[in-house]
């Protein structure tokens, strides 16, 4: 099932969201909202970013193809300029990348962790931002450092985590 894509432009950046498979339990607009958030917490601009919420089947084709492990997985993040270190000029916008998250994977974290789906979302979403910047968790230090900046990203986020 494809549902039709919520896109928005609001300060400077521009945000798309869009829907495939079976998802229920969270609306494109409550992700939208969080990403334009979470753009102004990292203080970016003049950016662009895609947002797919899927189901299990549709990011496990994903995952498979791309990264050639044939399970589901949470999160997926494609980087857009990958290796591109031309400047940014003012007026311009630049191509983030695409975050896609498993709906149903992120129901099942969820669960397990005792909190909402709309948290565990916004986890996944900062998460996927986070790598499209840059961040890894390859070696300790990085992984202490993408924990600490996710931890505070979603602190701002969702109030009370």
């Amino acid at each position: 099932m494809t549902h039709p894509t919520t896109t928005q432009r609001q300060s400077d950046n521009q945000v798309a969201v869009s829907v495939r498979g079976d998802v229920r339990g969270i609306a494109a607009k409550t992700v939208l909202r969080r990403a334009y958030a979470l753009l102004d917490a990292l203080e970016l601009r003049g950016v662009e970013l895609s947002i797919v919420l899927c189901d299990d089947p549709f990011i496990r084709g994903l995952n498979r193809d791309f990264r050639h492990k044939d399970r589901a997985t949470d999160v997926l993040a494609f980087a857009a300029d990958a290796g591109d270190d031309a400047p940014w000029h003012a007026g311009e916008m630049h191509l983030l990348g695409d975050v896609i998250i498993s709906v149903e994977t992120a129901k099942r974290q969820a669960e397990r962790a005792g909190h909402t789906l709309r948290k565990e979302c916004v986890f996944l979403l900062i998460h996927g931002v986070l790598h499209l910047l840059g961040h890894t968790h390859e070696a300790d230090e990085d992984e202490a450092l993408m924990d600490s900046e996710t931890a505070r990203l979603l602190a701002l986020l969702v109030p009370g985590s």
